[in-house]
């Protein structure tokens, strides 16, 4: 005990604008009972001085002042520049308050343990029952774990003196040689993982690092009020790759940092997926910024080289092993510091073991998942997609930029007006994958049923996993994206992968039930009553930021595919009446405020655009074709996809909440219910002709309806689980089992569709069968296909097909009139007559085709012509047509060459007699599924309109001006969104509820 007494300590206190509490702080030093204890206050720029608050308590004291504030870890430094060597350092924070026994009890354990570092049990300031810390756990990629379960209850099951990978600052005794030896703190770092830095160093020296849990100490852990979680987030990931990439050896970094920046890709797509950007943005800033310091961190690698005395292996031995940090942050668990290594106590260790459970269960749902899209998709990916209907090519991003930036569009003949927004999104996202239109293309396409999948995943978030995976199996397994693939429905693939999304975003909004993010924030009253200032400024910050990210949705969605208006009214409608039917009104009103403010929001970012459209944004599409039937719409069987038999599944496993559920279950049932039946009704009349306006394609309208199915499912899940144990035993126990096996009988279809690889896609376009007429988009000409083919002289009846002059010099060239039913067009069109519109390109259609505005007069007279010649029974069409520069007909019956392409509307006989008995129309060769007419009256020389060519003309300044306050309207609201959320986090207070 002698030579224990004789131990100096060397206490430093790094302090900076300290509170009331360092009044107590300085007293628990001036009380310990250990004799040899020497103290350096070191003030880091405090506005007051604090030299006689420390004297007061402590007069043999040395306070330190400094100009600014270093850091913690500089601060720390410079007090061993003045300070006498001892045998212990004691490095403290301001806020912390120690026991009397506390540094006597650490330095006994430090010279019987023979330990270089060792930290104490830090408790709760205001209730030292509730333990805080002991000790510190890290994996072999820096990620930290506690040892204990913050706020656990101290009943002493953690007093064992244990030997932790490191210790969390606060109060941490090092021996002094040690702590001079490897250099003290790293100066990079001036705050955050300081400290595990140290102890890694420490241990690669060779000593060791212990928890004295006897020793206690009060921590108030004020750096969350001085630093805010983004800064503290920020510097912990800086910190720890720093760390990463310095303590290793050369062959031990080959094997562990590239695998660190793979776990720190996928960790990055993980916050994105999540919603988390700005935690994207940290995670590869922090790896930018140590890479871009190449230098920097090559001298640190040697310093620490030349002071190793233990292996990496040996290191190994002591760290959790794998890299559970980065399968917590897979799941949205924020900095991912929620793990336990192996040597915790035995309280945590089952909370750690629960944690990974979950986390493990997540993963396999995910990995499953995308290796059944992958497998699904796999021809896609590998082979392409046909650019048959509604997708069509993107053409080149210099093409996707001049078509927004001119105010002629490329539709018809030409018209004067503003271009779509969605020519503008694609052109960003050409940009973003490097003018790498077809990839893109493949993406987009795609990439709407893994999107859809992971926003229904996301929308249950509020409820338990087994609802979750249910939901998400349900929406996969649903034929709406798979039919809309096969019939080429763009707008449906592009809502089934945004519909999950918005609808979140709604309900989030408007703070359903059980979707509390927003509560009655569009209210008043109670919230008020309950919460602090900060919160409740944070709610309507969240209502803001809510409205706008359903507006940025809408505008996005509306963008791409402007027939998703009708589809966002009916999500809404279907809410509030589900709302209303299952008798939850509350909410409602907020809800249908919500959506009203996003449509606003939506329709402002796609101006001018909006107003110059008008009514053609809802499209042509004739209804009353009688398609498909009640039972068909119920099953989805609007395409391949919908058998008879296994597609009654889903809805019948679907009934099962409405027998069972009560409360919150039933209600979520209903409007489940709401939106599968109503969507299908909607699109019931829209096959009979009964709607009064044109409605798009049934994918399109159901997408809300497969959302809602889904939801239904997975309350009959939560009412097996909750309500069935309210009925005694009888058919209620059955209906249950009945569900199951319809569930799993609705997997089936998606289980075949994996088989094929391709979701039973169209296999081909027109684009080989035009190619024998007329050249593609390449410009090309037949003849020089058909002589590299044959080796000799090319077809004569051949029709040039794009945008390049055909004459001599002219600068004239033929256009193409298309004939044929909308929904078998691959470009937008124009009613013609009945079911059968018109349309005109000047090439192979491209993305620029698909968005048509009103018709005007110079296309009018085109269809009139058509419609004229058999009302006249003119014989010579094509002189009236030649007018125009129209030199080739293709009537369109099926969306693809036969066999595929099962979508097909049989042309009226009276089409095709008119044009066969045209005198200057020569009938071409007949591909399965399209009939082509050579008009051999074409003149270019004698065209009235030469042949449109994208960004010819010069743009006014007010288009352009008009255009660019479009740019910025976007630029801003996806700013005042950011900038929403982080002001509604500040004003919370550390510890509060969002």
């Amino acid at each position: 005990m002698e030579a224990e007494s004789s131990i100096r300590i060397h206490v430093v206190i790094v302090t900076h604008d300290p509170g009331l509490w360092f009044d107590e702080m300085l007293e628990s030093v001036a009380a310990q009972d250990h004799p040899g204890v020497e103290v350096t206050v070191v003030d880091t720029g405090s506005e007051a001085d604090p030299t006689a608050r420390v004297h007061r308590f402590l007069p043999q004291a040395t306070v330190l002042r400094l100009g600014g504030n270093p850091g913690f870890a500089v601060a720390a430094n410079r007090a061993l520049d003045t300070a006498p060597r001892s045998g212990f350092l004691v490095v403290c924070h301001d806020d912390v308050s120690l026991a009397p026994n506390a540094l006597r009890l650490m330095a006994e354990e430090a010279v019987g343990s023979n330990a270089g570092i060792i930290g104490p049990k830090y408790v709760d300031w205001d209730d030292p029952s509730r333990i805080r810390q002991v000790g510190l756990m890290v994996d072999r990629a820096g990620g930290l774990f506690p040892t204990v379960e913050a706020g656990e209850l101290d009943q002493q099951q953690h007093d064992a003196v244990e030997e932790v990978f490191a210790v969390p600052g606060g109060c941490v005794l090092v021996r002094e040689d040690l702590f001079r030896a490897v250099g003290g703190f790293d100066p990079e770092m001036p705050f955050c993982y300081e400290q595990v830095d140290l102890c890694w160093r420490a241990r690669i020296r060779g000593a060791r690092v212990m928890v004295a849990p006897s020793a206690v100490v009060r921590h108030r852990q004020k750096l969350a009020e001085r630093l805010s979680p983004r800064e503290v987030d920020r510097l912990s990931r800086r910190h720890r790759v720093r760390t990463l990439l310095s303590v290793h050896g050369f062959w031990h970094s080959l094997l562990v940092i590239p695998r660190a920046l793979v776990l720190a890709a996928i960790e990055l797509l993980a916050a994105l997926i999540n919603g988390h950007p700005g935690q994207a943005r940290r995670i590869a800033a922090a790896w930018g910024y140590n890479l871009v310091r190449p230098l920097s961190i090559h001298r640190r690698r040697q310093a620490i080289g030349r002071s190793r005395h233990v292996s990496d292996a040996d290191i190994r031995r002591h760290q959790v092993k794998g890299y559970t940090r980065w399968a917590s942050s897979l799941l949205g668990r924020g900095d991912g510091h929620t793990g336990l290594g192996s040597d915790g106590g035995p309280a945590a260790q089952d909370a750690y073991r629960a944690r990974m459970s979950r986390s493990r269960g997540a993963m396999v749902v995910g990995i499953i998942t995308a290796i059944v899209i992958l497998l699904g998709a796999r021809g896609l990916i590998t082979g392409g997609i046909p650019a048959a209907g509604g997708l069509p090519r993107l053409g080149s991003s210099s093409d996707l930029l001049a078509g927004w930036w001119s105010e002629s569009r490329p539709v018809g003949l030409g018209q004067e007006g503003f271009a779509p927004t969605g020519l503008a999104v694609l052109t960003l996202l050409s940009w973003l994958f490097i003018g790498e239109t077809d990839l893109l293309r493949t993406v987009l396409i795609v990439g709407m049923v893994p999107l859809g999948a992971l926003g229904m995943w996301r929308i249950m978030r509020p409820f338990d996993f087994p609802l979750r995976v249910v939901a998400l199996a349900v929406y996969l397994a649903c034929p709406v994206p798979y039919n809309a693939l096969a019939n080429g429905v763009w707008g449906a693939l592009l809502l089934y992968g945004i519909a999950p999304w918005l609808l979140r975003a709604v309900l989030a909004a408007a703070g359903l039930d059980p979707f509390h993010s927003a509560g009655a924030v569009l209210g008043s009253g109670g919230l008020a009553a309950s919460h602090s200032a900060g919160a409740v400024l944070g709610a309507r910050l969240w209502a803001g930021r809510g409205v706008l990210a359903v507006g940025l949705l809408m505008g996005l969605v509306v963008a791409m595919a402007p027939e998703a208006l009708i589809v966002v009214a009916l999500m809404a409608v279907g809410l509030a009446l589900g709302s209303l039917l299952a008798g939850t009104a509350t909410g409602v009103i907020r809800l249908v405020l919500v959506v009203l403010a996003g449509a606003a929001v939506g329709a402002v970012l796609n101006l001018p655009w909006l107003l110059d459209s008008g009514p053609s944004l809802l499209g042509n599409r004739p209804g009353g074709g009688h398609e498909n039937s009640w039972a068909e719409l119920l099953r989805f069987d609007t395409g391949p996809f919908g058998d008879d038999r296994l597609g009654w599944a889903l809805p019948v496993a679907a009934l099962l909440p409405l027998v069972l559920a009560h409360d919150s279950r039933l209600a979520w049932a209903v409007r489940g219910w709401t939106l599968y039946l109503g969507t299908a009704a909607v699109a019931l009349a829209g096959e009979q002709g009964w709607s009064p306006v044109p409605l798009p394609r049934p994918e399109v309208v159901q997408v809300p309806g497969a959302v809602g199915l889904a939801i239904a499912v997975a309350m009959g899940v939560a009412a097996f689980q909750v309500d069935v144990r309210r009925y005694r035993f009888g058919w209620r126990q059955i209906v249950p089992l009945t569900a199951l096996a319809a569930l799993v009988a609705g997997m089936f279809p998606l289980l075949a569709a994996v088989s094929d690889g391709d979701w039973n896609a169209t296999g081909d376009d027109y684009g080989d069968a035009v190619a024998d007429v007329v050249p593609l988009l390449s410009g090309d000409s037949i003849a020089q296909r058909d002589q590299q083919r044959t080796g000799g002289d090319a077809v004569a009846d051949v029709v040039p097909l794009s945008g390049e002059p055909t004459g001599e010099g002219d600068g004239r060239g033929g256009r193409v009139l298309w004939i044929g039913h909308p929904d078998v067009l691959p470009l937008g069109s124009w009613k013609l007559s009945g079911r059968l519109s018109f349309a005109i390109s000047d090439r192979f259609p491209t993305v620029a085709q698909r968005w048509v505005g009103e018709l005007d007069d110079h296309n009018r007279q085109v269809g009139a012509a058509v419609v004229g010649a058999r009302t006249a029974g003119t014989k010579r069409l094509g002189a009236e047509l030649a007018r125009w520069g129209i030199d080739t007909i293709l009537v369109a019956e099926r969306l693809a060459p036969a066999p595929y392409g099962e979508l097909s509307w049989a042309t009226p006989k009276w089409l095709l007699d008119l044009l066969d008995d045209q005198l200057d129309l020569v009938s071409g060769r007949l591909a399965a599924g399209i009939t082509t007419y050579r008009n051999v009256a074409s003149n270019p020389a004698a065209t009235e309109l030469p042949v449109f060519s994208v960004g010819s003309g010069d743009t006014s300044g007010s288009t352009r001006l008009l255009l660019s306050m479009q740019v910025v309207l976007w630029a801003v609201a996806l700013f005042a969104l950011a900038y929403l959320a982080r002001t509604r986090r500040r004003s919370l207070r550390p510890g509060e509820a969002w």
